[in-house]
């Protein structure tokens, strides 16, 4: 009788079947890779292809999409998106970098000085983003002041709130670009007093290369003497020179508003002052950026004044009606001549009573359409208010807003200008 065979057994496939067959395979395998090559190339190795994979599906998109439709897409899409674009393709980043594209989008901001920075997106319904911040401790500031603005580059004065051994320091300045997050920090005076308080402006004179940092010191505390020519009374800091100085002729002794910082106007400074000597009357403090000298401009009517601002790029104010209950937006003509004050509007509010808290407590920014911008705190919203529409509109909160100290809002046009090259840049 011959002998029975053994039945066969299924061997057990290999590696390479298993991954054919879709089938799992054991999960504690170790990660081939070629003979010599160290963990640290092999990770190196990884980036490099995956980038390679990013650029090859950007390359492909580019190729299915010409330069003008993405030209056209890239103008109709929000901030945040479009820096995230920038990311993706070199072809996109040069093309969305481009000054050009830029002149084209002119997209009007309203930079919040908040930690993490916030701005409203106001083309259309406004739309609040989030903003790259720079690399700062917010915990060592207690307030954000927005001295101003140009091609799209804020200047921010960050003031200490904690003291640091014992000793307050001086206010740090950044030059910031709310698009790209680049920044720059400005060198200090060595001249601060941190026992005094201080008011900012930004401008430039006849050519935009001569940008300057205006500091004025409050002199309220009557140390100095009526019309006492003080030069330690005002800084200003060249960034085509990247120093500080002191200007040639300073005026008075005068009690400057530092809920705000100072107006920028046809070469011109404006800030809401009084002068301490007379009972505190007040006025218009100007300062004209070529001549670096000051002067003073009466209010009209002797209004109340409630808010400076640019109305259409010229300098304007928010003042209540004599005798009525409402408001009036006035322009300024022509510089230093007190009947060259024109009326825009006459209005009657439904929101005086936030219009007038606003105003009090430093929640309140003009925009250059004729429109209000209002912190309410209690509902924890911004409002946004028509003065010629008698209307407004509410803008939602993405994070909760942490207000240091007076709101100094800023519009700004979103631009890709560098803070190392403002000075160079062409009006």
């Amino acid at each position: 009788m011959p002998p029975r065979k053994r039945p066969r057994t299924k061997r057990a496939p290999k590696k390479a079947e298993q991954e054919q067959d879709g089938s799992e395979t054991p999960k504690r395998v170790r990660e081939s890779r070629p003979r010599g090559m160290g963990k640290r190339a092999m990770i190196q190795a990884q980036k490099k292809a995956a980038q390679y994979q990013v650029d090859y599906q950007s390359s492909m998109a580019d190729a299915y999409l010409s330069a003008q439709i993405l030209h056209q897409i890239f103008l109709q899409l929000p901030t945040k998106p479009l820096v995230q674009l920038k990311c993706l393709s070199k072809l996109w980043k040069r093309q969305i970098s481009d000054p050009n594209f830029m002149n084209l989008r002119s997209r009007p901001m309203i930079f919040l000085p908040n930690f993490p920075f916030l701005a409203i997106d106001n083309t259309g319904t406004p739309l609040m983003i989030k903003l790259s911040n720079p690399v700062i401790n917010p915990e060592r500031y207690r307030e954000i002041t927005v001295a101003g603005s140009f091609k799209g580059i804020l200047v921010l004065v960050l003031k200490y709130g904690i003291p640091v051994d014992h000793i307050l320091l001086e206010d740090d300045i950044v030059l910031y670009n709310p698009f790209s997050g680049e920044f720059k920090e400005l060198p200090h005076s060595r001249k601060f007093d941190p026992c005094n308080k201080y008011v900012y402006g930004f401008g430039y004179g006849t050519t935009a290369d001569d940008l300057k940092i205006v500091r004025l010191k409050d002199n309220s505390s009557g140390r100095v003497k009526s019309c006492e020519v003080d030069y330690k009374s005002c800084e200003v800091f060249s960034l085509k020179y990247m120093s500080w100085s002191r200007p040639s002729k300073f005026i008075g002794d005068y009690f400057v508003s530092n809920s705000y910082s100072g107006i920028f106007a046809n070469g011109f400074l404006y800030w809401n002052a009084m002068r301490t000597a007379h009972f505190r009357t007040p006025l218009i403090l100007a300062l004209d950026l070529k001549k670096m000298v000051f002067s003073e401009i009466e209010i009209p009517d002797r209004r109340s004044l409630i808010r400076l601002g640019t109305y259409k790029g010229r300098l304007c104010m928010l003042c209540s009606q004599v005798n009525v209950e409402g408001y009036e937006l006035r322009v300024m003509n022509e510089h230093g001549f007190g009947k060259s004050w024109s009326t825009v509007l006459s209005f009657k509010s439904s929101l005086s009573m936030l219009i007038s808290y606003a105003s009090c407590v430093g929640r309140m920014c003009i925009l250059d359409d004729g429109k209000l911008l209002m912190w309410q705190p209690s509902e924890q919203q911004f409002v946004i208010y028509d003065m010629f529409k008698d209307s407004h509109m509410v803008v939602k909160l993405l994070t909760d807003f942490d207000q240091k100290g007076r709101l100094h809002s800023l519009e700004y046009v979103e631009s890709s200008v560098s803070p190392s090259d403002i000075c160079s840049v062409s009006i």
